[in-house]
């Protein structure tokens, strides 16, 4: 290979890098923004606002307005405003419950809900690699999990796991969907419909709170800056440069980034069982990826990530 074609691969590897870093940093902007006051509908609201204006300038001066069958708009509306809003907003109210690191492990568990989902359903074939996977990721969730059951919120728990197969059942209808729309349109219309839903549910709950100080604003634009706007867009770009497995793969250092940030910043840690059980957790995220056969995951992370 030669250096032209190295510098790209290269680069794409450090885009994706970035891109992880930047998700994340989710549940730690969610746990500094919660202790600030400040309420979800709210967070979620200005999350998603913020990113859907910055997403559909972005949109219409790259591909105009665009022009997709009302079906497809209808289905990416519910993708966002249901499935989406709701996976976001389990996954960040867990770390009001539990560790943000645990958190992140327990969301990671995803992969291996949609190989279950897509082999039942027929859109994938069952291998050893999945099966691997499978093992894996179950004996790691038994580690993280059953070990200290007892000592976390098991409220926390079934948060993160919902947000889990919430974005699980997202992956298996965006899988069907996506392939007729393009990345930008596709994440424009979703950060919009989340946005709308979340504003519904402030204005008619009475869940919007604006009275908050500067630290806390700046968190909640943290959160449309690193883990939506910067993280989507370095992950679409690196994933043309390297593609969708290898890009899947370095994602699952994830939780790992998120351990680092909460050790570093709330002094969180995880008992040796639970650090195990989480390396088993991403490798069997990593062979239901890395399987060579038609894999679900990996098509939809051509189309949009998390």
């Amino acid at each position: 290979m030669n250096n032209g074609q190295k510098a790209p691969i290269g680069f794409g590897v450090l885009l994706i890098l970035i891109s992880t870093v930047g998700f994340s940093l989710y549940p730690i902007l969610g746990k500094f923004v919660f202790s600030g006051g400040a309420g979800l509908a709210t967070v979620l609201f200005v999350r998603f606002t913020i990113a859907a204006l910055f997403f559909w300038i972005i949109t219409i001066w790259r591909e105009g307005f665009p022009r997709i069958p009302l079906k497809i708009w209808l289905i990416l509306w519910g993708m966002g405003g249901i499935f989406y809003a709701l996976m976001s907003g389990f996954y960040l109210t867990s770390v009001r419950y539990i560790p943000a690191s645990l958190a992140a492990l327990l969301l990671y568990a995803y992969p291996i809900i949609v190989t279950i989902i897509a082999v039942l359903t027929h859109q994938e074939k069952f291998s050893k690699f999945k099966f691997f996977g499978l093992l894996l990721s179950t004996f790691g969730l038994v580690l993280v999990l059953g070990v200290a059951i007892n000592d976390i919120s098991s409220f926390g728990v079934a948060l993160a796991l919902g947000s889990a197969l919430l974005y699980a059942t997202y992956i298996i209808i965006g899988n069907h969907v996506l392939k007729t729309t393009s990345s930008l349109v596709t994440i424009t219309l979703i950060s919009t419909s989340a946005a709308l839903t979340y504003g519904i549910i402030g204005l008619t709950m009475g869940g919007l709170t604006w009275n908050l100080d500067l630290n806390t604003w700046l968190g909640i634009g943290g959160l449309a800056f690193f883990p939506t706007i910067i993280a989507m867009l370095t992950f679409f770009h690196g994933m043309k440069l390297i593609g969708a497995t290898s890009a899947s793969i370095i994602s699952t250092l994830e939780p790992v980034f998120t351990f680092a940030f909460a050790v570093f910043l709330f002094d969180e840690h995880l008992t040796l069982f639970q650090a195990t059980g989480g390396i088993f957790v991403v490798m069997g995220g990593i062979l239901a990826v890395w399987s060579p056969s038609r894999n679900v995951t990996q098509e939809f992370d051509a189309s949009i990530s998390k």
